[in-house]
């Protein structure tokens, strides 16, 4: 049996299908699963024992269009797939799901895209994205799994042994405390003030053997070197210095993970990372918090929360008082309070 699943959204919407593959691979045992996403995103799913093989479309660039979207669609068409599972719910992904020939195709119903699919059941409006996409195996098993899968990911060795070797090269001991951070985001009103992050890695780099580090793609680059500039601490600035596919072996040393809701927040999750989210005009009630880990939330309580799905570029009141509230003292509060939970949860085992 051939499996595809199709999620060709953000980092975080890939990452978060990971339960939904380890339930599907649970279910058909003997079947081949390939997951369908774009080339930005494919490294975080190479090499993982889940998945089997990892189709890219570029949606953006070389496949853009209505010509790109037929050739994707033919190249779906010749791995006669006997399934396929769209958790993603654009009407492009639905064009290609309704012409890949396959003769079982499960998603969720939408009035403009429920013509695609051969099966399909409502979306939750609550709860974790995670048990929405669990809803998805009611169309495939009589008795579906009472739970979603975990949310792991697999460290290649040598990306795991090169993140050990530059930590213990900048002086980071087996013992030091670790303070990962992210910075950016796609969505400008997501992403905490530079000058806030820097405060906090501050008030951080005081405590003893305490290290914080800077994670983020190139585009990036404009934030984390205004913290830097900003900060009169030591910090590591890794941003747009390691590749997606090595980033989980770094995000790994970390002890703990500060964020924003942004899609490596999710990489850190799926790697067990206690972490400290950053909200500002999202909640976690949209459904995107860490999922199966030790977390914090570090947030401004303002009634015009949530502002959007995503969160827009610029603030809708042009205040963005849910960001610029948020201290440094807070965040820092959070950071110790989930250490001493890491800490109590591993004296208990």
């Amino acid at each position: 049996m051939r499996i595809l699943i199709v999620q060709t959204a953000f980092l975080g919407d890939v990452v978060l299908t990971l339960p939904l593959i380890e339930v599907v691979r649970q279910h058909f045992p003997s079947a081949c699963v390939d997951v369908l996403t774009i080339p930005a995103y494919a490294p975080i799913l190479q090499n993982q024992p889940l998945v089997d093989a990892v189709l890219t479309y570029d949606k953006r660039g070389r496949q853009k269009g209505i010509k790109g979207l037929l050739r994707m669609m033919r190249e779906i068409r010749t791995q006669g797939y006997d399934l396929i599972i769209s958790p993603h719910r654009s009407l492009r992904s639905a064009l290609l799901v309704a012409g890949s020939g396959s003769p079982q195709r499960v998603g969720f119903r939408h009035g403009l895209t429920r013509w695609a699919y051969t099966s399909t059941v409502a979306r939750s409006t609550t709860g974790h994205e995670v048990e929405r996409h669990h809803q998805l195996m009611t169309l495939l098993s009589r008795t579906p799994p009472d739970r979603p899968g975990q949310i792991t990911l697999h460290v290649q060795e040598t990306s795991r042994r090169e993140a050990e070797q530059y930590f213990a090269h900048h002086g980071v001991k087996d013992a030091d405390i670790v303070v990962g951070m992210i910075p950016g985001s796609q969505w400008g009103t997501k992403r905490w003030p530079a000058e806030q992050f820097a405060a906090l890695i501050e008030q951080l780099s005081a405590r003893a053997r305490t290290h914080c580090v800077l994670f983020g793609a190139p585009s990036d680059r404009p934030i984390a070197d205004a913290i830097v500039t900003a900060c009169h601490a030591p910090v590591l600035d890794l941003v747009g210095k390691t590749a997606l596919r090595d980033l989980p072996a770094y995000l790994a040393s970390c002890t703990v993970v500060v964020s924003n809701d942004t899609g490596p927040m999710h990489v850190a999750a799926a790697l067990g990372k206690p972490i400290v989210t950053l909200y500002g005009p999202t909640t976690a009630a949209l459904g995107f918090s860490p999922y199966g880990v030790l977390w914090e939330e570090a947030s401004v309580d303002l009634d015009c929360r949530p502002c959007d799905a995503h969160g827009p570029q610029r603030c809708p009141l042009s205040h963005w008082r849910c960001m610029r509230n948020l201290s440094a003292e807070q965040v820092a509060n959070a950071v110790q309070r989930l250490l001493h939970r890491t800490s109590l949860a591993a004296e208990m085992g």
